[in-house]
């Protein structure tokens, strides 16, 4: 009978344990006053619906064993499939006055949800949808727990830089409600400087064949890098036709959003397979006790569900939503109130008869500003948006995902979250992240772009030249129908192959031409129409960048600057002008000197009238124009006339040197054959676009312009002339001109007018061709290491120069006028005037000889005859007398000056 013992005990200690269960049970129901309806909108045919349900469930047994709140949640949960369900079911729910609705799953869904929550005012909390389509200002009631684009997108392209890919593909689900997103996703890489080469928008409704249409244009493509934004009914259809098409292979890389990356768990075997190597980012939930606890309880719960449910962070949201209705609906109190204006009637389930919630405004306010630490990390809403602190990024791999690194808004890229939070700096450095296995089991990071072909090789197009083959030549292999190139342009195209980011093996050179018969198939214009049919994937040649080509395809970056200019042989001619000698002066000039010669001549003429001899009168009038050849002097004895003589030599002198410099000019300028006024025939290279310019621009008569293909056919039409079946002049680029000096000399040839500049010399692709900005950023590399220079002196010669050539603009040099020489001849005649006006008798003292042996006062009027006479008769008879010595002659004269005052009394 003691066995019995211990079995009492054990029954009576379990009678009271229940006893006791009860009794907690039923004071924990006595502190819910009121249970408030929330309703539940819920895909449960979906993973993810049952998923999140069971979350919710647990979120709401864990929450109200912690707290003893007087208010409590009533869940109404309405199971739907598809848009129109429900807003159906968010209708009913409505009409039964929930006061909170947490779904739908989608944003297509949650669109036509808000538009009834708005209306009756009731908040929607969805754990999934986004608002990328819904603004916060039209729809305020919209609480949304998902990551938010603009940040995500931030994410997404700091990941893309900091691999080095300057393009990426956008695919996306076409619903209408992605937009959002793509835009947001663009602006963010627009601004870091990468390329949206394309997006394609598929349809869920897409069948197989339709899909796989879609991967063909886009393996096509160029680009290899792909981001895929869908759900993942549609996106793991796109990567089982992707890995049957070859494009889940090496050199290939894929990108996922959280809308797929976060339903990575809950896929199926075949898809994981087939998406090996797939990059994935998504919100990270950082550790925590209550997170690692949950885990564990979920996995003990739901252990034997069928099929199996994988927890995702949709299922924390969720959790987190229920902890922030139950704590903002407790910070509320009672609620009693029912809504408003609500129809009776037998249609009141129409939309525009719904009532308005009275507590929906201020429900809102309090989850607006509920805080606390859930599973998710810190709950903190901003303009009705759950902030998301990081990002985690992680790549498919074996049977699963295994994280490589996280992101944060202030920290960027790192290996561990919590050493996000450490780093003071911000990095967009990939090599922080983990080894990545790539597409193709790869090691090596693929390269952004390939050749955009379908298993074929570049096809270049080259023009087959009849002349200046220093730039481009084509050469065909013996009994082989390949060709090969030589030449400038072919060292700087092979060389930059080297330079781009991928790898261009083999390139397929392709002649627009016969090149038996060395004659191309057109001109360089007709060679990039071809180019825009998209014959060729580039054009290797001589090509000019102008405005009209680059409306028709793509250029480089020029790797040659580039400039039309005219080429004239100089030849020397006797002068057929016989009055080139009055051209350095015009006429109203050579009148000007005619009167100023006279009027020097005046000047002199009435400054040296005292000396009453008519001959020397005549002389010294005449003497401004002898003395620009004879320097006779002694034709003036005045002081006066002295300085007007001095100041017309000088005018005199400026006056012989401009007209020498002048004459010494035109004489020179006039023997060479310069000018485009007597150019009768002009030459130009066969198929450049020059002559376009000379017949369109310059008005020339076709008849007078004439083609030629090499420097030996300029020289000998330059030398033949027009009228000898020749040419005046060549019009062409300076590239091909300097080949041609260096060739030929400088001397007897020069370079006349101004430069016409052009655009330079690139490689043409075709319009919108991912290869131009490639192959301009490697132009741009291969021209700083000095390679160009050593092309230009392997296929030009070490004669070539860089340097600008000089341009003869020389015409006749305009005659001087007398507006140019109008103050020399002011300060001439102002200076004679001056002169004259200062040697007038009532400017001048009176002076008087008189012999110091005669001491009278004043001389009679006989004895100045006496005196008069004297001198003429010692005059006449000079020459018969003795020289007489008067040593002593200075002393006996005195000079008197008296007062003018005086004289004139």
């Amino acid at each position: 009978m003691h066995f019995l013992y211990p079995l009492i005990f054990c029954s009576i200690l379990l009678c009271c344990l229940m006893i006791l269960a009860k009794s907690n049970h039923a004071s924990a129901t006595d502190h819910v006053i009121e249970e408030v309806k929330i309703g539940l909108l819920l895909d449960l045919n979906s993973s993810l619906g049952k998923m999140v349900e069971s979350c919710m469930k647990m979120a709401y047994s864990n929450f109200y064993k912690l707290h003893h709140y007087r208010t409590g949640l009533l869940f109404r949960t309405k199971n739907y499939h598809g848009v129109v369900e429900a807003a159906l079911k968010a209708q009913e729910l409505l009409n039964d006055e929930v006061r909170a609705i947490l779904g739908p799953q989608t944003s297509p869904e949650a669109k036509y949800v808000v538009e009834l929550a708005t209306k009756t005012q009731v908040p929607v909390v969805s754990f999934s949808a986004t608002r990328s389509s819904l603004s916060y200002v039209q729809s305020p009631h919209f609480i949304q727990m998902a990551g938010d684009d603009s940040s995500q997108s931030k994410a997404i392209t700091v990941i893309v830089e900091g691999f080095g890919w300057q393009e990426v593909v956008i695919v996306y689900e076409d619903t209408g409600y992605q937009d959002g997103f793509v835009q947001y996703l663009s602006d963010a890489m627009r601004e870091a400087g990468i390329r949206i080469s394309w997006t394609r928008a598929i349809s869920i409704s897409a069948n197989d064949s339709q899909i796989v249409d879609e991967l063909r244009k886009l393996k096509a493509a160029s680009c290899r890098v792909f981001l895929v934004h869908m759900t993942s009914l549609l996106g793991s259809r796109i990567f089982i036709n992707a890995n049957t098409a070859g494009m889940m292979s090496e050199g290939y890389a894929w990108l996922t959003t959280d809308v797929l990356s976060n339903l990575f768990g809950s896929m199926d075997v075949t898809v994981i397979d087939a998406m090996q190597g797939v990059l994935g980012i998504r919100p990270y939930a950082p550790k925590s006790i209550d997170l690692t606890s949950f885990k564990m309880r979920w996995e003990r719960e739901l252990q034997c569900a069928k099929p199996k449910v994988e927890l995702n962070i949709f299922g924390l949201w969720a959790y987190d939503a229920i902890w922030a209705l139950a704590m903002a609906i407790e910070r509320m109190g009672l609620i009693n109130s029912s809504y408003v204006n609500m129809t009776q009637q037998h249609n009141a389930n129409l939309p525009e008869n719904l009532g308005s919630s009275e507590v929906g405004p201020i429900l809102l306010k309090e989850i607006a500003h509920t805080r606390f630490k859930g599973l998710t990390g810190e709950f903190n809403l901003v303009k009705g948006q759950l902030q998301i602190s990081a990002y985690e990024i992680l790549h498919v791999i074996g049977n699963g995902e295994r994280p490589v690194g996280y992101w944060t808004p202030n920290r960027g890229l790192s290996r561990d979250p919590d050493a996000a939070n450490i780093s003071s700096k911000y990095s967009t450095s990939v090599n922080v992240l983990r080894s990545i296995i790539w597409p193709g089991d790869s090691i090596v990071k693929p390269m952004y772009w390939a050749v955009p072909t379908s298993g074929r090789r570049l096809r270049v197009g080259v023009p087959v030249k009849e002349g200046f083959a220093e730039f481009v030549k084509l050469k065909q292999f013996q009994n082989t129908a390949e060709y090969n190139i030589t030449g400038f342009c072919a060292d700087v195209f092979r060389e930059l192959l080297f330079h781009l980011p991928f790898n261009i093996d083999d390139p397929q050179y392709i002649p627009y031409g016969d090149l038996t018969v060395g004659k191309s198939a057109g001109s360089y214009d007709d060679l990039l129409t071809q180019l825009e049919k998209k014959k060729y994937d580039i054009v290797v040649a001589d090509i000019t960048i102008l405005p009209e080509r680059a409306q028709r395809v793509d250029f480089s970056t020029p790797y040659l600057e580039s400039q039309v200019v005219m080429l004239r042989q100089v030849k020397y001619d006797e002068v057929n002008d016989i009055w080139i000698f009055v051209s350095p002066f015009s006429s109203d000039l050579w009148l000007t000197i005619a009167v100023s010669c006279l009027f020097t001549g005046a000047v002199i003429l009435i400054l040296e009238h005292r000396a009453n001899d008519p001959e020397k009168l005549e002389k010294a009038f005449w003497f401004p124009f002898g003395s620009l050849v004879f320097a006779e002097r002694n034709l003036v004895t005045s002081k006066w006339s002295q300085f007007v003589f001095v100041i017309w030599l000088f005018t005199a002198y400026i006056v012989m040197q401009s007209y020498t410099a002048n004459l010494s000019s035109n004489m020179t300028i006039s023997r060479l054959q310069h000018s485009t006024d007597k150019l009768y025939c002009i030459g130009f290279q066969k198929g450049s676009f020059v002559k376009e310019m000379l017949t369109k621009r310059l008005d020339f008569n076709v008849s007078r312009i004439k083609s030629y293909s090499s420097v030996e056919q300029y020289h000998d039409a330059l030398s033949r002339g027009c009228h000898n079946g020749g040419v005046d002049a060549i019009l062409d680029e300076l590239p091909f001109i300097k080949i041609f000096l260096d060739t030929y000399g400088k001397t007897n040839y020069k370079l006349l007018g101004s430069p016409y500049r052009t655009g330079g010399i690139g490689f043409a692709l075709p319009k919108g061709s991912a290869l131009t900005p490639h192959i301009s950023m490697a132009l741009l590399n291969l021209t700083g290491d000095g390679l160009m220079h050593a092309f230009k002196t392997k296929n030009f010669g070490p004669e070539y120069s860089d340097g600008d050539y000089s341009f003869d603009t020389a015409s006749r040099i305009s005659s001087f006028g007398t507006r140019d020489l109008a103050g020399l001849f002011i300060i001439s005649g102002t200076l004679g005037i001056l002169a004259v006006l200062l040697s007038a008798p009532w400017f001048q003292p009176k002076i008087s000889f008189m012999s110091t042996h005669d001491k009278s006062s004043s001389v009679t009027s006989s004895e100045a005859g006496e005196t008069e006479s004297s001198v003429h008769s010692t005059a006449e008879t000079r020459d018969d007398m003795p020289p007489k010595s008067d040593e002593n002659s200075d002393s006996d004269y005195v000079i008197v000056q008296d007062d003018i005052s005086t004289s004139i009394t």
